[in-house]
Formats: C-alpha cells, sequence, structure tokens
C-alpha cells in the first residue's frame, strides 16, 4: 500500500493533464452510459452476492444498524441505478450549452459557454448506488473523478469499477476518468493536492464531511447533516398525514431526507398525537419528545439529547410548538438546512413557511423523502448541498458544470470606449 501511496501524487498530476484533453463526445458519452447499464443488467446477481458479502463482514464487525442499511445494494437498489443511469442518457448534453449571447458592440460578442469542472474527488462511506450514481454522472458532465468509497463496500465497488474500465477500455478511453481508492491513508493524500483537484465532494457522516472540510484547501460542496422536519399545522387529512410522516420516516430511515423532528400546532396536539403515537409504536419507532407531550398523551417519554440530532435509525423527536413563526425559528435553529416539510391545508401558511425556511428543499404536503436527484427527474446525484452558494440541493450534471466568459471581437480595444470614439450596444 507504500507504493501505491507514493504513487499517487503523480497519479493525480496525470489525471488533471488528461481532463483537459480528454473530450468525449455527447454520442460516445451516452454510450458508455447505455454499455455500463447494460452491463449491470447481466452482472446483477454477482454484483447483489459481493454485496451481501460485504454487508455480512460489515455485519460481523459491529458496524451500526444505519450504514448497514445504505451498505446493501439489493435488487430494488440496482434497478434504481439502472433507471437513473438511462434517465442520464435521455438528458440533454450539459457540455458546450450556450448560457447566453450578448453583443457588446458591432463584432464584439459575449458568450457564456458551460465546461466540465475538470478532477473531482469524491469521497463517500458505504454507498454502492451512490458509487453508480458518481460514475453515471462523472461520464455525462466529462469530468474526472476520483472515487474513494468506504472500505466496507470496496468488494462491490471493486467489481463494478472493473465493469466500467472495461467498458472504457474497449472505447479507447483514459481509464483515469474514473479512478478507485483503495486506502483510508489515500485520503489524507487527495486533500493536500489542490493544485489539481478542482472540488471534493464527502458523502457520509458529519465527522467525515467535517474533517474533510478542515484538512483542505480544496472547495468542499456537500452537507454534513440531515436533520429534516415536518412541522403538522392545519390538517385536512389526516389518515393521509399520518402515512406522510410515517413515510418520511420509516420508508428508509437511513436516507439523509429521513425526517428526525415532528413539530405539531398546539391547536391540534390533542387530536393528532394520540394517533401518531399510535402509528409509531405499530411501526416501533423510538420516540423522544418535550415534556408537553408526555403530559398530553400520559405518557413517560424521554427527551431528546438534542434537537439537532440525525438519528438515522427507527427514531423521532416530537415537541409541541404555538403557531407557525415558533415552527419555522425552530427549524432554522436545529435543522441541517437540507430538507423541510409543512403539513397543511393554509396555503398562505405553506407559502410563508418555504419563503422562511432557510433549507435547500422546502415542501408543502409532501414527504421530505423525496429530496432526491432521481425523484427530481436528475437522472442521479452526487449528493446534497446544503450551501447557500451554488450549487444547492441534490447536485445532479448542472452541479457538476462550470462555465467560461468567450468574447470574439475583431482586434477591438477598450481605450476606444474609454475616449468613447466607440460606444456598447450592450444587446442580447
Amino acid at each position: 500500500m507504500k507504493f501505491i501511496n507514493d504513487g499517487l501524487p503523480d497519479l493525480i498530476k496525470k489525471i488533471n493533464f488528461l481532463s483537459k484533453k480528454t473530450v468525449l463526445s455527447i454520442e460516445d458519452r451516452n454510450l458508455i452510459l447505455k454499455k455500463i447499464a447494460e452491463a449491470i443488467q447481466i452482472e446483477r446477481q454477482t454484483i447483489i452476492d459481493l454485496s451481501k458479502d460485504d454487508y455480512e463482514q460489515a455485519k460481523a464487525q459491529g458496524i451500526n444498524e444505519s450504514l448497514l442499511d445504505r451498505l446493501e445494494l439489493n435488487e430494488n437498489k440496482i434497478q434504481s441505478c439502472i433507471h437513473g443511469l438511462e434517465k442520464l442518457i435521455n438528458l440533454d448534453d450539459p457540455v458546450g450549452q450556450i448560457e447566453f449571447a450578448k453583443e457588446l458592440d458591432d463584432d464584439l460578442l459575449l458568450i457564456k459557454k458551460t465546461y466540465p469542472i475538470g478532477v473531482i474527488g469524491v469521497i463517500l462511506e458505504a454507498r454502492p448506488d451512490a458509487f453508480l450514481q458518481i460514475i453515471g454522472i462523472g461520464i455525462k458532465t466529462n469530468n474526472f473523478m476520483i472515487i474513494k468509497p468506504g472500505v466496507e463496500a470496496q468488494s462491490t465497488c471493486n467489481y463494478l469499477m472493473s465493469i466500467v474500465h472495461q467498458i472504457l477500455s474497449k472505447r479507447q478511453i483514459p481509464l483515469e476518468m474514473l479512478t478507485l481508492l483503495h486506502a483510508r491513508s489515500q485520503i489524507d493524500i487527495l486533500l493536500k493536492e489542490d493544485e489539481y483537484i478542482d472540488l471534493i465532494i464527502p458523502r457520509g457522516s458529519k465527522t467525515l464531511v467535517e474533517y474533510i472540510q478542515k484538512n483542505t484547501n480544496i472547495p468542499v460542496m456537500g452537507h454534513a447533516d440531515g436533520v429534516c422536519h415536518i412541522y403538522v399545522d392545519e390538517i385536512g387529512d389526516i389518515e393521509q398525514s399520518l402515512k406522510m410522516i410515517i413515510d418520511s420516516k420509516v420508508q428508509y430511515p437511513a436516507a439523509c431526507n429521513a425526517v428526525e423532528t415532528v413539530l405539531i400546532n398546539r391547536s391540534i396536539a390533542a387530536e393528532f398525537l394520540p394517533l401518531l403515537a399510535l402509528r409509531l409504536d405499530q411501526l416501533q419507532v423510538n420516540i423522544y419528545a418535550s415534556q408537553q407531550i408526555s403530559r398530553i398523551l400520559n405518557r413517560d417519554f424521554p427527551s431528546p439529547e438534542s434537537w439537532s440530532i440525525e438519528y438515522g435509525d427507527h427514531s423521532i423527536n416530537l415537541k409541541i410548538v404555538n403557531n407557525l413563526d415558533e415552527a419555522i425559528t425552530h427549524i432554522n435553529q436545529y435543522g441541517s438546512h437540507h430538507t423541510d416539510s409543512i403539513i397543511t391545508k393554509n396555503a398562505q401558511n405553506a407559502e410563508i413557511f418555504m419563503q422562511q425556511v432557510d433549507s435547500a428543499n422546502v415542501y408543502h404536503n409532501c414527504s421530505t423523502r423525496f429530496a432526491d436527484g432521481y425523484r427530481y427527474g436528475f437522472g442521479a446525484e452526487v449528493g446534497i448541498s446544503t450551501n447557500k452558494i451554488l450549487p444547492r440541493g441534490p447536485v445532479a450534471i448542472e452541479g457538476l458544470m462550470t462555465y467560461k466568459y468567450h468574447l470574439v471581437g475583431q482586434l477591438h480595444t477598450v481605450d476606444d470606449y474609454v475616449n468613447e470614439t466607440r460606444k456598447f450596444k450592450h444587446s442580447i
């Protein structure tokens, strides 16, 4: 492994060089995606078996339930990955798009045009499905990706990358377009290569993301927490409201977009809380609640360790708030700016909620589990960004593009405009 680490800086330099020289046509990129989808379909049972081996080894090592859920690559997840790749194929080419063209003056044309970012390092924990999404988006956007998956998923990811490399090799495309790292020690080397790596995307725990942010000069995109909320305001359909909350918590509790705290308006608490608690009990969801809720339900619930906690399992916080304003204040204080939803029949309250909650995804009468690039119709995502600056929310192909300003003239000089020999038109 020392040899691999010693050679990694030179490999990264090579990747950077190749990223500037390798420009694949959209036809080539889409064909590669098609071949990958077909190969995964053919090899799906082998992939599932390898994933099961990874899962059992991780389980034997005492890996927590949340990480185990992410690690498993089952039939449904594989089919979702295939659909995502097919969706990417059908999307327009993100490279070389003209975002605007403006005539500054006669024969002086300014064009804003999209380009790949270049070299992107992606560090993720045990997520073989995310690994496939990252590969797909990297190819579609013509970016070069250096990917370090969690050691728990190493066997599955090794096999997936071998499939992809065979396809690239047959088309004589540099294998460095998609590079797989194997050792944790390589992460620190990766983080030091700010001269050759343009962006780092972490997908994993808060500890992982914070470590990366503190130990690199490379721009970092992503989110550290998935502390998502639902505020129950004015109920129109009780049964569907309950179903929506359960979907947000139980459908896939390990996901970063699973709800962690439900806020209930005081005016409906006496009616709604017993029904919600019963449903959560039936599904064996651990309830942590404020003392007010314990009194209303005449039951001694443990208080949450923190209102900012991300459980990632079958646990949830419940709290009563007096009004919409208090709910918004709580979410902005304790949330992670990821995904927050309001259940209400009051359209005005919904609009205020979505305007004032400072999150990348704000919903009205929708499960928080919709916060996903595939469900948004993006084909796939490399992660969800909670940054205020762009990109924000599920980061798909547009989020991995940058742009250049092209200015084409006829030997124009600025001095002519300073001396007012010529004047700008600035026409579109």
